[in-house]
């Protein structure tokens, strides 16, 4: 909780950036970066990201994603590959196959694809999981 100031390092020397696609942009070409990113606009290319990548609800890419994590309320049309977790907000679209370690789904997410999960696209000792979220109405039971 506590920070020591001497030793924390600025935070361009730890690599954590952040890069912002606004709504209203659009991009036609592949992007990269080792930063975290958020994609609130429309990409027609592959997005690579080693880091967190996280798309809007009116983000939508026309292209395949790999991420390290991902966090997807918006609208894929492409492979997504995530090296350790993936999850789909309620507002998800994705249209295509779907790799991570471990995956959770909210209730209202959309996939047209093939899921898998495998400890092969992460550390060793991390194990595959899915979660499923799913929030039921309460119901009159007749009697």
């Amino acid at each position: 909780m506590f920070v020591n100031k001497k030793n924390e390092k600025p935070q361009e020397q730890r690599g954590s950036t952040f890069n912002l696609i606004s709504s209203g942009t659009s991009i036609t070409g592949d992007i990269n970066t080792s930063g975290d990113l958020r994609i609130d606009g429309q990409i027609i290319g592959d997005v690579t990201c080693t880091a967190k990548l996280v798309i809007g609800e009116n983000g939508d890419i026309k292209g395949n994603v790999n991420c390290n994590s991902g966090e997807i309320s918006g609208t894929v049309q492409g492979e997504v590959v995530a090296k350790e977790v993936l999850q789909l907000n309620h507002s998800a679209s994705i249209h295509g196959d779907i790799k991570a370690t471990r995956f959770i789904v909210e209730d209202g997410a959309s996939i047209n694809g093939k899921c898998t999960t495998s400890k092969n696209l992460s550390l060793p000792d991390h194990l595959p999981e899915v979660k499923l979220i799913g929030y039921e109405k309460a119901q009159v039971v007749p009697q």
